[in-house]
């Protein structure tokens, strides 16, 4: 594993990516195998440099064999809107480079063959990439668009349930067609996924750790009416992402979010009822 730092980004390379670049060379095809890496670390960049102009902390960007991710701090709690944004912008760099490959080819730098090769590399990328399974693109536009319609908690387990049997499909239909590059994303994509449901609850709370550190002056409130005896922990299911709440306790009174929070993060009362917060 290869680490390099660019832009105050951490780059890292997967061990397998020289396995990969060594039978590229071995079978003579390294000019193929080397320009779709560089196709996928130009996707990624898109995802970058959208993110960083949104404000979010860029990690990562880490090469794998059959691909790339960029990892980026402080963005469960963010406005879907901002994630969606995010998410589209390794698609639309796929987009310019195709649009590229047509001037190239218009104007005789490149032969036609070598055009074609890369425009249909990139709308292959691009749109292997907005399948909706986590943590591919599509994914998390889905993940972004249910948070529109629900509670953070609720859209990113049912998310990951759709996303989860569709990597199942996909490892099943690449098997039975004998696709062994499709069997082996699939693979990695359903493993994926089966590790998200594992950690979901440390994702959850790092959803909570963000949103009471986020500044929500320019979120739209939305008021959420819950019962006194119902617990902490059982309310701050009910937050969304990109929201700002303020709980109505029936016959109780009214519960600031930044209340609720403070009483789950740092007074550890998971099992107090919210009634006797107020």
């Amino acid at each position: 594993m290869n680490n390099g730092g660019w832009l105050d980004i951490r780059f890292r390379i997967h061990l397998l990516f020289w396995a990969v670049i060594g039978v590229s060379v071995l079978t003579g095809h390294f000019l193929e195998v080397i320009t779709l890496f560089v196709i996928v670390l130009i996707h990624e960049l898109g995802h970058v440099a959208m993110a960083r102009e949104l404000g979010w902390r860029v990690q990562e960007v880490q090469l794998l064999p059959f691909g790339g991710v960029a990892t980026v701090e402080n963005s469960y709690a963010t406005d879907p809107l901002d994630e969606i944004a995010v998410a589209l912008a390794g698609p639309f760099m796929n987009m310019v480079m195709m649009a590229a490959s047509y001037l190239f080819w218009y104007t005789g730098v490149w032969t036609e063959e070598w055009s074609r090769f890369f425009l249909v590399s990139n709308a292959t990328i691009a749109l292997f990439n907005l399948l909706p399974i986590w943590p591919l693109d599509g994914g998390r536009i889905v993940l972004a668009m249910l948070c529109w319609f629900m509670s953070y908690r609720q859209a990113a387990l049912v998310s990951l349930a759709g996303s989860t049997l569709l990597a199942g499909i996909l490892v099943g239909v690449s098997g039975l067609d004998l696709k062994l590059n499709l069997l082996i994303i699939g693979l990695y994509l359903l493993a994926m996924n089966i590790q998200s449901f594992l950690r979901f609850p440390y994702q959850f709370f790092r959803f909570l750790v963000e949103k009471y550190g986020r500044r929500q002056e320019e979120a739209a409130v939305q008021a959420i009416r819950v019962r006194p005896e119902e617990t902490v922990l059982a309310v701050s299911h009910k937050l969304r992402r990109g929201r700002s709440h303020l709980f109505y306790v029936q016959g109780a009174g009214l519960l600031a979010e930044e209340q609720l929070l403070h009483a789950l993060l740092f007074e550890q009362k998971h099992d107090a009822a919210v009634g006797k917060l107020l």
